[in-house]
């Protein structure tokens, strides 16, 4: 073999042994950066969270336990703040403001009253209601079926009554009366009642819609109002049912 072959090969096997050792230290490396928490160690990334907090530092919130949770007190609170909002949705009347209720129009006769108010410097609600006309003394139909009929009612001396048939929610009851007040009504029941007719009732006798002017303001406010309605005397000018009632 010349020496020209002989170099050849050593040159061979030095770029083989070489090219082996390159690749075993790649996979060493390959190792090291596979390992747990070292990716960042290799790349040179901070990691401050890591490292243990200063002396005289207290733990994060994090670290606090949870603090419990009182069903009872929750609910409690709950129940007042609910108790609350609904005090102030009902109880909304602006404060110093009074009011009055101006009524009932025809629905065809308030457009006057309504121009008039337009100069009135208080707050004006229209509002469209049934009224009662009247009020019935009745009995209801299942007192009726049960037994109580006419032939029962006129043993009694009950001569003032008849059978209602119209359709409608008074169908199938014995109307015993029809009063304009209702305290004569309540009376009229009381008599009833004494001579042993037991399951009267009373029902209002509600009429056709009217309008009502609800009206709230000062006292300078309502002063002007009244010589309003002094010029425009047409129904009533009364304090409110909810003022009356507070």
């Amino acid at each position: 073999m010349s020496p020209w072959h002989v170099g050849l090969a050593l040159l061979l096997l030095v770029n083989v042994a070489l090219f082996f050792s390159q690749l075993l230290g790649v996979g060493s490396q390959l190792a090291h950066m596979e390992e747990p928490g070292l990716r960042a160690d290799w790349v040179g990334i901070e990691r401050p969270w890591a490292a243990p907090p200063p002396a005289g530092v207290a733990a994060s919130a994090a670290d606090a336990p949870a603090p419990k949770i009182d069903l009872k007190a929750g609910q409690a609170q709950l129940q007042d703040a609910i108790e609350n909002a609904s005090n102030g949705v009902f109880n909304n009347r602006p404060l110093g403001l009074e009011c009055r209720m101006w009524g009932p129009f025809l629905p065809s006769d308030y457009v006057r009253t309504e121009e008039a108010l337009r100069a009135w410097a208080g707050q004006v609600a229209r509002l469209e209601r049934q009224v009662a006309v009247g009020y019935v003394v009745y009995l209801p139909k299942p007192v009726v079926d049960s037994g109580q009929g006419m032939g029962q009612l006129a043993g009694k001396g009950i001569a003032d009554a008849f059978y209602m048939n119209t359709p409608g929610p008074m169908q199938g009851t014995i109307s015993l009366g029809l009063f304009r007040d209702r305290l004569r009504a309540v009376q009229h029941r009381a008599e009833l009642q004494a001579k042993g007719i037991d399951g009267v009732e009373i029902r209002e006798r509600l009429g056709p819609t009217r309008v009502f002017f609800e009206l709230r303001g000062s006292p300078g406010q309502l002063g002007d109002l009244q010589q309003i309605y002094n010029l425009n005397p047409k129904a009533e000018l009364q304090p409110c049912a909810s003022d009356g009632a507070n």
